[in-house]
C-alpha cells in the first residue's frame, strides 16, 4: 500500500510539472492553507530558526512561506523524488532563497535516517500523514516528528479529520447532493485520538477550522448550484477566490491545523 501511494505522488509530480496543482486541484485551497500557516507562525512568536516542512512536495507551499518570514530557514523533505525534482526547479528560480532553503528526499517514517541529530524550531506537515497506510504509521510518524522538535518549540499540523468531513457530507445530503468520499490513498484521523495519541509528545494549544467556510461555500452552496445548472465544478469559479476571504465559522471541513507544542523531555 505505500508504495502504490508513493507512486500516485510520483506520477501526480510528472503530470502536472511544474504547476500549483501538484499537491491538489483546488489552489485557492492550497493558498489558504499557505496564509494560515504563515499566520500561525507569525502568531506564535517564531522569528528566527529551523523550519522542518515534511511532505513539502513540490516546494511550492515552502518558498511562499520563506518568502514571508524571512528570519526562518527551511528543510523540505519528501518520499517522492519527481516531487523533489521539481521543488529543486522551483529554487532554482529563487535565487535569493538559495541560502535558507535545502530539499532532500526522505521518508517522514524515518526521519533520524535523515535529520541524524537535527533539532528544529518548528515543524510543519500539511496533508502529509493522512497519506500514510495506516493508523499506527501516523502515530509512529508523529514520535519521529516529536523526536526532532526542540523542547517548548512548535508543530503546525493541517491534516484531515473524519468528523469535519462527516459534517461536509451532512450538510451536502441536506441539499440533495452525494456525499464525497474519501479518496483511497488518503486515511483520517478522528480527533479523541488524534488528540489521545500526541500528547504524551506535545500540548495542543489549538484547533483552527480555518477551511471550514471555505468548504461549505464551495463543496455545498457552489456544488448545489452546478448540480441544479447541471455543470461540473469548476476550482477556478470566481466563487473559490470569494471563499478564501470568509470567516472561519462552522465545522464543515475536514482539514483543519492543530498547534502543538513539544513538551519538555
Amino acid at each position: 500500500m505505500k508504495e502504490e501511494i508513493k507512486k500516485f505522488w510520483d506520477e501526480r509530480a510528472k503530470h502536472y510539472a511544474s504547476s500549483p496543482s501538484a499537491t491538489t486541484e483546488d489552489i485557492f485551497l492550497r493558498e489558504l492553507e499557505i496564509h494560515t500557516i504563515i499566520q500561525t507562525i507569525h502568531g506564535i512568536n517564531l522569528h528566527g530558526g529551523h523550519l522542518l516542512d515534511i511532505g513539502c512536495g513540490d516546494g511550492y507551499s515552502t518558498l511562499r512561506i520563506a518568502e514571508a518570514i524571512p528570519t526562518l530557514s527551511f528543510l523540505g523533505l519528501d518520499y517522492s523524488e519527481n516531487m523533489i525534482k521539481i521543488a529543486h526547479e522551483r529554487l532554482e528560480a529563487c535565487p535569493e532563497l538559495k541560502h535558507r532553503i535545502r530539499f532532500i528526499v526522505g521518508d517522514v517514517a524515518e526521519l533520524k535516517q535523515v535529520c541524524n541529530n537535527m533539532f528544529f524550531d518548528l515543524v510543519v506537515t500539511d496533508r502529509c500523514l493522512i497519506n500514510l497506510e495506516s493508523t499506527e504509521a501516523q502515530f509512529q510518524a508523529i514520535s519521529e516528528i516529536a523526536a526532532h522538535i526542540k523542547p517548548d518549540s512548535y508543530y503546525i499540523a493541517i491534516e484531515n479529520f473524519i468528523e469535519g468531513h462527516n459534517n461536509m457530507n451532512n450538510a451536502r445530503h441536506s441539499v440533495g447532493l452525494p456525499e464525497i468520499p474519501i479518496r483511497w490513498h488518503n486515511l483520517y484521523f478522528k480527533e479523541h485520538e488524534f488528540v489521545h495519541n500526541i500528547e504524551r509528545f506535545f500540548k495542543v494549544l489549538e484547533f483552527k477550522d480555518f477551511s471550514s467556510s471555505y468548504y461549505f461555500a464551495t463543496r455545498v452552496i457552489y456544488a448545489k448550484m452546478c448540480q441544479m445548472r447541471g455543470e461540473e465544478p469548476n476550482y477556478n469559479h470566481e466563487i473559490h477566490q470569494i471563499a478564501v476571504k470568509l470567516p472561519w465559522t462552522g465545522q464543515f471541513s475536514p482539514i483543519k491545523l492543530v498547534v502543538l507544542k513539544r513538551k519538555a523531555v
